[in-house]
């Protein structure tokens, strides 16, 4: 696997977001049109890209928004046909009778390839959704095992090595983080040791301000930054990732080595 040959082209979108669905559909369009003129496979959008993010409003979301939300995700998968882009993109979701936080993976054939529901909810989230219970799994994303997660979950490890012993490759992660600018270097070191720790990439997308509390980036299994956006900026990054670095991982190695059999 050392001389594994796939390469593949991604890129991650810090778009300003807000309150109206229309607005946020448009600005989510037009970073996928921008990401497919860049010559990017897939794009990562932020949490919750389409809906806003509730907590900032403090306003319980009615139920019957799905529908508005649903007609916004058709339209995303509709443009991801349109481009053959992969599309990652989160956003409130009515799951049954309590809204949840939820990022979506978009096949080029316009399929919801893989769907992760946020497991770890911060305090000011718990009022809004109901947390996510399933582990999160990995999905074929063109030959490379990838996996999502959702902000907060980079300050828990477990997730990501549940994604490991899966065969992760490339982890894909959205970030609605704003308003604590304290916390950018403790999270630009948390994403850079998920990824060492488990010897994958992460292409993690934040919105665009104000006052991030990390800026968009993709980073290497050796947990070293290959592309990263500028703090409060609406930005487009991108990287090729060689998936042979995967398997140059030592730790990763030692770990599906030791823990997985």
């Amino acid at each position: 696997m050392a001389d594994d040959p796939r390469h593949i082209q991604v890129a991650a979108a810090q778009i300003a977001l807000g309150a109206d669905i229309g607005d946020n559909l448009e600005r989510i369009l037009r970073a996928m049109d921008e990401a497919a003129a860049a010559g990017a496979s897939a794009v990562v959008l932020p949490e919750t890209a389409l809906s806003g993010y509730t907590p900032t409003t403090r306003r319980a979301r009615d139920a019957d928004t799905w529908s508005i939300l649903q007609g916004g995700l058709d339209a995303i998968a509709r443009r991801s046909v349109e481009r053959g882009l992969w599309t990652i993109v989160g956003s409130d979701a009515w799951d049954r009778d309590a809204w949840v936080n939820r990022l979506y993976a978009y096949s080029p054939e316009g399929a919801v390839a893989a769907a992760y529901d946020k497991v770890h909810l911060m305090g000011t989230e718990t009022p809004y959704y109901r947390p996510g219970t399933a582990a999160p799994r990995v999905f074929d994303l063109d030959g490379v095992r990838a996996g999502l997660q959702i902000c907060y979950d980079a300050r828990f490890p477990e997730g990501y090595r549940q994604l490991l012993a899966q065969g992760v490759e490339v982890v894909l992660q959205g970030f609605y983080g704003v308003g604590d600018t304290w916390k950018v270097p403790v999270l630009r070191a948390h994403l850079r040791s998920r990824a060492a720790e488990t010897g994958c990439f992460i292409v993690a997308a934040n919105v665009a301000g104000p006052l991030q509390i990390v800026d968009s980036q993709i980073v290497d299994p050796l947990g070293l930054v290959l592309a990263r956006a500028n703090q409060d900026h609406e930005e487009i990054i991108t990287a090729t990732l060689a998936l042979r670095r995967v398997a140059e991982s030592e730790i990763r190695h030692d770990y599906l080595t030791r823990f997985t059999r």
